[in-house]
């Protein structure tokens, strides 16, 4: 009977979530619907964003500070975007046990997988970037539009850090499918190379669109006939100038080879229109329309994922990891 007193007194594992808006307050919804057997701390740099995170059932508790909102945890989620997971890991590398395993959500790899390395010895960082699905809906903005089912078949890609144990990135992806995702395992340079075109392009060319309309002098008339075509146009436009910049200029790079192919493909259809080659631009728009029609319906084709083992739906891994694993760490390889 004693012994059974002390197991049932045993202290839930203990989850951080840095970063309360969407993507931290949705996980921690998604984790509470799990019913798995954790203590949820969440920290956020707004005390407004984390009373709320708080008051919809995202976190258990909130703690203002940093360092001690980590303390005790084994698991430490940055729902970060990315000016801000520099500091933040710089931070925490000096408060971090041996073991704690740390994961991030940035669309930008590997810079962050750099930024990582000072962490403090033992502490195994995964990088992730979970991409929802195209169509999602999201109803509102940031801990307010915060749901469970936020990642359900999103792809979730991630880039574990050179020293990281197969254990440790066991236990992520395992926490990647409890929130109804699927990992997508990918190096880092690859993961950044390929997101340059789909997500900061679309940014890129969204503040091109914007600086051509809302800065021009013929604004106030533009604007009286603007409606949703230019809302829709530019729904990508960065809503922060501090993590614009961070991003464009960590996929420098890449991002100067897609304006020479964006600036050669304007030049093309600048000939089309020139020529009045209707037959052209039709075939073109048809063929896009044909292909984005594709994606939307989900005939890409899945990213190969890995098979996990299963209990009871969840991965022995995850079992380990929420349902007490946390207290003793990483396990120690057989």
């Amino acid at each position: 009977m004693q012994r059974l007193y002390m197991e049932n007194r045993m202290p839930k594992s203990r989850v951080t979530i840095i970063g309360l808006g969407l993507i931290g307050a949705s996980m921690g919804l998604a984790l509470k619907q799990s019913k798995a057997d954790l203590e949820i701390i969440g920290h956020d740099k707004s005390m407004d964003v984390a009373g709320r995170a708080l008051k919809r059932g995202a976190v258990d508790k909130t703690n203002w500070n940093l360092p001690g909102a980590c303390d005790g945890a084994g698991f430490v989620i940055l729902a970060l975007p990315l000016d801000a997971i520099k500091e933040t890991l710089a931070a925490l590398k000096l408060v971090l046990a041996p073991g704690v395993i740390v994961t991030d959500t940035a669309a930008t790899k590997a810079p962050v997988l750099e930024w990582a390395k000072d962490l403090s010895a033992g502490a195994q960082f995964i990088g992730g970037h979970p991409v929802l699905k195209p169509n999602r809906v999201i109803n509102g903005y940031g801990v307010d539009a915060a749901d469970a089912n936020l990642f359900q078949a999103a792809t979730y890609c991630l880039t574990p850090a050179v020293n990281a144990t197969p254990q440790a990135i066991d236990l992520v992806s395992s926490f990647v499918t409890m929130l109804g995702a699927k990992p997508y395992f990918m190096d880092a340079a690859e993961h950044d190379g390929l997101t340059a075109s789909v997500q900061q392009l679309p940014a890129l060319l969204a503040t091109v669109l914007g600086s051509i309309t809302m800065t021009s002098p013929a604004w106030r008339e533009l604007g009286k006939v603007a409606g949703a075509d230019l809302r829709a146009a530019t729904d990508f436009l960065p809503t922060d100038g501090n993590a614009a910049r961070e991003q464009f200029l960590a996929h420098r790079t890449d991002l100067l080879r897609l304006i020479d192919s964006v600036s050669a493909k304007l030049i093309e259809m600048r000939g089309m229109v020139e020529r009045e080659d209707a037959a052209a631009l039709e075939a073109l728009v048809e063929s896009i329309n044909a292909k984005r029609d594709e994606w939307l319906a989900g005939k890409l084709g899945q990213p190969d994922t890995p098979s996990l083992p299963a209990i009871e739906g969840v991965s022995s891994s995850t079992a380990r990891l929420f349902l007490g694993g946390l207290a003793n760490r990483i396990p120690k390889p057989k």
